[in-house]
């Protein structure tokens, strides 16, 4: 797949900026300045943190809680924030364009991304579909372009190359397994000898099928919009390739198959364990002496040594 505007994707980072619809959730700002949800206990400060920021911070995936290197004052909604990890760094800002930010839809967010190009497209990718739609579209787009210093033809593109490399990169990794599964069909007939016992080959044949199925919904989730159908369906898909391969771990399972279900099927009064338990043996006799005599030995007496002399 042709990646568009691949000049846009160059160097490590990325600068964006989207139109807010939404000002919740409100989050709260502990002591050492991390953003918390609202439930938090012993944070004071607050934040509304918009649906864009929200939606950024769930598509970035496992980190720590957010920094607020912009406190907000009067006005709740105007801060900025840093989320990061150990390749990726976000920084999102919140600021009024138009209207004196009494409205929500007054505030835009700048979204500076650094980190690789792929794992930048991935997130952008990731937050458009979750959105559910175009966030670099403007309420008031003269507005818009005169704050940012760009103008609503080139934010456009900058979000369309960054989804389109996110897109390319699902699409050829359904091509892969595409690929794995058409060489695995391939090689079936010589695979034969080597098998194991009990392996069908029809039934490898039935999994490849399935393979092929998953890989279908696979590219209809990219369709969608959805990286996680996507990825879920390509999961399915390479179970479907490992069971078909007689090379595999599982495959090697057939081996035992018959035994497994043997001894499933066996009850427990059926087992015969006469031979397996051990039988009581007498103690020998100085034992017994030995233990006689600690019997009739008295209790060890009670010395109180809590009263001073």
């Amino acid at each position: 797949m042709k990646i568009t505007n691949q000049s846009l994707l160059d160097g490590l980072e990325s600068q964006l900026f989207a139109q807010v619809h939404s000002g919740d959730p409100e989050m709260k700002i502990d002591s050492e300045s991390r953003l918390r949800h609202s439930n938090y206990p012993g944070a004071d400060g607050s934040l509304f943190l918009g649906d864009v920021g929200d939606t950024l911070l769930r598509c970035f995936g496992a980190h720590e809680p957010p920094r607020v290197v912009q406190l907000p004052g009067f006005d709740q909604q105007r801060w900025s924030v840093i989320v990061s990890d150990t390749e990726m760094s976000i920084t999102i800002e919140s600021r009024s364009y138009w209207g004196m930010g009494l409205l929500s839809s007054c505030f835009l967010n700048s979204i500076k991304m650094v980190g690789p190009v792929g794992r930048r497209a991935r997130i952008v990718f990731d937050l458009v579909a979750a959105l559910g739609r175009n966030p670099w579209e403007a309420k008031w787009k003269s507005r818009f372009a005169k704050s940012t210093g760009v103008s609503s033809t080139e934010e456009k593109a900058r979000w369309e190359a960054l989804i389109e490399h996110g897109r390319s990169d699902l699409s050829n990794t359904i091509d892969s397994i595409r690929a794995k599964a058409e060489s695995l069909e391939q090689e079936l007939p010589s695979l034969v000898d080597e098998a194991p016992e009990g392996w069908d080959g029809d039934l490898a044949l039935e999994e490849i099928g399935a393979a092929y199925a998953e890989c279908d919904i696979a590219m209809d989730a990219l369709h969608d919009r959805s990286a996680t159908g996507v990825e879920r369906a390509l999961a399915r898909a390479e179970a479907h390739i490992i069971e078909a391969d007689p090379r595999t771990e599982v495959a090697a399972q057939f081996e035992g198959g018959d035994v497994l279900e043997e001894m499933a099927a066996i009850e427990a009064d059926d087992i015969d364990l006469s031979d397996q338990v051990l039988e009581f043996q007498e103690l020998p006799e100085e034992a017994v002496r030995t233990q006689s005599v600690l019997n009739k030995q008295d209790d060890i007496p009670f010395v109180d040594l809590s009263e001073e002399e």
